[in-house]
């Protein structure tokens, strides 16, 4: 479930790129148009080819469920040999991993099990490793990291997109909405037909920066015929999620805000010369380190389930071989848990955020041949409990509710957003 919902967040966050300003943060994906148009189409392509005619080998889609199955329970698997693709007895007890190799076959997107998986050589490819090991007689640490070929873009690349993005957004909304209807024409139709923009404030500020707000609104019902399945699984899990996060610096100033409430997403910046500012107070450098707080609810089945108060650590890193955000999680969230769930509340829910807490990093890095690969590492240590299993059911009914039917309408949705887009860079460079 928490990469399905990532995977919507994303995808809303698409006509919020689209609002800034399409012209100039497509542009500076290269030293010129047609080396821009290079760098985006491989970007684009290598998500394109993730989702396009889906096939995983029997032992990857058993490992798949499984693990999902028993995510917080991981002694129901480290026995099953059908899972792992490496099984070692250490000192302190089992070590586990499972590696998967992905990329088009014969127009088909295919998963295979593989040991010593090596880094994705060609645009799409993908490299999975999921690794379990044993801490304790009811304590495991969970790494997984996941690789994805997106072409040669460089990294660096992204603080010029970023700055051009936010440069555009410095404008009244109704010039951005004049630019991404105009430049992205096919990417904004395909992706209205699930998400549209309510409203674009941009106010000027006495010191020359701008304070911008969008509202995006999301509506299942508009692709149901299309779309059934998806849609259906949308309003059932999607649509009535509540969550904000919050970004803010050490004297508690608020840097962003993006919050979803009533299928709205609202995303509210300030910039200057195309720099994030302080909401409130006055211009200055962002800190490359901050302050994230999450507050999320999602209902899941029967149940609502939610923390707030999540405080985290939020680390821009940028290198020049890599660009990415790196969170950790040291402090334990206030849980909104069903009365049958707080009768089995124990310090096992409190673990994972003990020691060095909940890592998650998302990013690109300059890989050995110069390639670039986007990545994606969450570790989390799990302490086995009524209530951690009691979670992980939870998370398996999402997960099983999405798996067949509603992945491949899913699919197909986001394959003809990325042609869409593809079709319209292309339109844009020629007419540049």
């Amino acid at each position: 479930m928490p990469r399905r919902f990532a995977t919507f967040v994303a995808a809303a966050l698409v006509p919020l790129a689209l609002s800034g300003g399409c012209r100039a943060a497509v542009f500076a994906h290269g030293n010129d148009p047609a080396g821009a148009q290079v760098n985006l189409d491989a970007l684009v392509t290598g998500f394109e080819y993730r989702f396009t005619n889906v096939t995983r080998q029997s032992k990857v889609n058993y490992g798949r469920m499984r693990i999902a199955r028993y995510a917080f329970a991981p002694s129901k698997l480290v026995n099953d040999t059908a899972i792992w693709t490496a099984m070692r007895t250490t000192r302190t007890g089992a070590e586990r991993e499972a590696e998967w190799q992905a990329g088009m076959v014969n127009n088909q997107y295919q998963f295979a099990a593989r040991h010593d998986t090596p880094t994705p050589a060609r645009v799409g490819d993908q490299r999975h490793l999921i690794a379990v090991s044993q801490r304790g007689e009811h304590d495991w640490f969970c790494h997984t990291v996941v690789e994805h070929h997106v072409g040669t873009v460089p990294p660096s690349r992204l603080n010029a997109v970023a700055r051009a993005f936010l440069q555009s957004a410095e404008r009244p909304g109704s010039a951005m909405r004049v630019d991404y209807r105009t430049a992205f024409p096919r990417t904004a139709t395909a992706l209205g037909r699930l998400l549209s923009i309510d409203t674009i404030s941009a106010v000027s500020q006495l010191d020359g920066s701008t304070v911008v707000s969008m509202q995006i609104r999301l509506d299942a019902r508009n692709i149901a015929a299309g779309f059934p399945a998806y849609a259906k699984y949308l309003q059932q899990y999607v649509e009535p999620a509540r969550y904000r996060f919050r970004l803010t610096d050490r004297y508690g100033a608020e840097w962003w805000d993006m919050r979803a409430v009533n299928r709205v997403l609202t995303v509210r910046f300030r910039t200057r010369n195309g720099a994030l500012q302080p909401l409130a107070g006055a211009a200055r450098r962002m800190p490359d380190t901050l302050q994230l707080t999450v507050d999320a609810l999602a209902k899941l089945g029967l149940f609502s389930v939610g923390v707030s108060n999540m405080v985290g650590e939020f680390v821009h890193v940028d290198t020049p071989r890599e660009r990415a955000w790196q969170l950790r999680f040291t402090k334990e969230p206030k849980w909104h848990l069903p009365l049958i769930a707080e009768r089995l509340l124990s310090a096992a829910i409190r673990h994972p955020f003990e020691g060095q807490g909940v890592y998650f990093k998302l990013g690109l890095h300059t890989g050995p041949t110069g390639q670039t690969l986007s990545e994606r590492v969450v570790d989390v240590a799990v302490q086995e409990s009524a209530i951690m299993r009691w979670l992980g059911n939870l998370g398996f009914t999402a997960m099983s509710d999405f798996a067949g039917k509603v992945e491949e309408e899913e699919n197909r949705f986001l394959i003809e957003l990325f042609r869409a887009m593809r079709s319209d860079m292309e339109a844009l460079v020629r007419t540049s």
